[in-house]
């Protein structure tokens, strides 16, 4: 009886969120700083012979092929398996944190259906056809609205600068052996809101106005671009606290390009964190909901963890992820 076992590493991202969304970069060029953490999704598969069977701890459901379910995430899951020859097994899926937090979550599941695919039709694809692949499916069957960022990130792993264009990428690994790098793994803290949100809306709204040449729009992105170059600089040169300032700078930014970036909740929960030491605070994915990242120095986290905790019911620091996607088979 065979069995494959992905794991797929969720991300969160520094800098440039926003940037990486097509048109923008096949128009002026994509940047982006994100890094995969010690928190994701588990994608398990069993050939046991039976009818193919889809469960998912996150979403409260499964499905197999006795019951007709119009619309649904997991009969997606069904089709793109049996249109790859699977009709067989028993698929499980379960993640560290719920779906539409602002992580990747999407991109994390999508990019370990498709490694299972390819193991189980014996199909060997490196990282970036991976990505590439993970990307075009999520956008055209899944029909989500994304950035390229999070199949790229989530498939290479690590604490990572990327450079996106109309048809190409250029990545650089920003060594975790950097000075700059470990303080910053060591000074991160994820805030969980309490609720979550669908980016794919929020970030069909930007590539609407993209597509009708928005020049304030443009003008925000090409100051987050510039913002990103600057924050990789300071990350190469060892400069952690002016990596930390151009991150909450990006923040500000990120909240000019739409008025449901933000909402009356999260702003407070940033204003706490930063009274209480954060140097740094900005909300991960399209906006409203999800998880606040955090920055601080390490002598404070501590502190900010016990402060925040008094906020919200999840307040976890996290480790980087040096690995992307990868699996087990037995």
């Amino acid at each position: 009886m065979r069995r494959i076992s992905v794991i797929s590493p969720y991300r969160i991202s520094f800098s440039g969120g926003g940037t990486d969304i097509p048109p923008f970069p096949e128009m002026f060029g994509g940047r982006v700083i994100n890094a995969t953490i010690d928190k994701g999704i588990r994608v398990n598969y069993v050939e046991d012979g039976l009818p193919l069977e889809i469960s998912s701890r996150d979403i409260l459901k499964s499905w197999s092929f006795s019951k007709h379910i119009q619309n649904s995430f997991l009969e997606r899951v069904s089709t793109l398996f049996r249109e790859r020859g699977i009709r067989k097994g028993r698929l499980s899926i379960s993640g560290d944190v719920p779906p539409g937090t602002g992580l990747g979550t999407s991109s994390a599941l999508i990019i370990g259906l498709i490694q299972i695919l390819h193991l189980l039709n014996g199909e060997e694809v490196n990282k970036s056809d991976l990505a590439e692949e993970t990307y075009e499916l999520e956008k055209n069957f899944f029909n989500v609205t994304l950035g390229k960022q999070d199949p790229f990130a989530i498939s290479f792993g690590g604490l990572k600068y990327f450079e996106f264009s109309k048809d190409d990428y250029r990545m650089e690994l920003l060594g975790h052996e950097l000075p700059a790098v470990k303080e910053l793994e060591g000074s991160t803290l994820m805030v969980y809101t309490g609720a979550t949100h669908n980016s794919s809306d929020e970030l069909q709204d930007e590539v609407s106005k993209l597509k009708e040449g928005s020049e304030e729009l443009i003008d925000r992105l090409l100051e987050i671009k510039k913002n990103t170059e600057e924050a990789k600089d300071a990350i190469i040169k060892n400069d952690f606290d002016r990596f930390v300032n151009l991150v909450d700078i990006g923040w500000e930014l990120k909240k000019s390009l739409s008025r449901n970036i933000t909402n009356q909740k999260v702003d407070g929960l940033i204003r706490i964190a930063k009274e209480s030491g954060a140097g740094a605070a900005r909300l991960m994915g399209g906006g409203s909901e999800g998880f606040i990242l955090l920055l601080a120095h390490h002598d404070n986290i501590w502190e900010l963890q016990k402060k925040m905790m008094e906020y919200s019911e999840f307040v976890t620091r996290v480790s980087f992820d040096r690995y992307g996607v990868r699996s087990v088979t037995s």
